[in-house]
């Protein structure tokens, strides 16, 4: 059974109150020491099915995170996927702003002689 931080150690005098403690859920702070007290007195059968349950549940955890993790598929934020009038604009767009620094730097320039 684990114990709680303040050293209390929950014992359960039947199955019933044990389960109605997990009936509560998580919100309990004895949730799991009932579920320990209701595993140690489960029927073989029980435990067999607890384990499968368990075992299927961290299978699709691992399946969740292959796939978000799928490698060489990353999200470019860049497209490159551009039609031919939409490169033409680019390019047109990049000689006017390396023309524009250009007449900065010369008349700069001029000005400081």
């Amino acid at each position: 059974m684990s114990e709680q931080k303040s050293g209390y150690k929950p014992t359960f005098t039947s199955s019933g109150s044990a389960l109605r403690t997990l009936r509560v859920g998580k919100s309990n702070p004895n949730w799991q020491a009932a579920a320990e007290f209701l595993l140690e007195r489960a029927a073989p059968d029980v435990r067999l099915l607890v384990e499968a349950a368990a075992e299927i549940e961290r299978d699709k955890v691992e399946l969740k995170t292959e796939k978000r993790q799928v490698p060489g598929k990353r999200k470019s934020k860049i497209i490159y996927n551009l039609s031919w009038l939409q490169w033409v604009a680019l390019g047109f767009g990049g000689v006017v702003l390396i023309s524009l620094l250009v007449w900065i730097v010369q008349n700069a320039t001029l000005r400081a002689c």
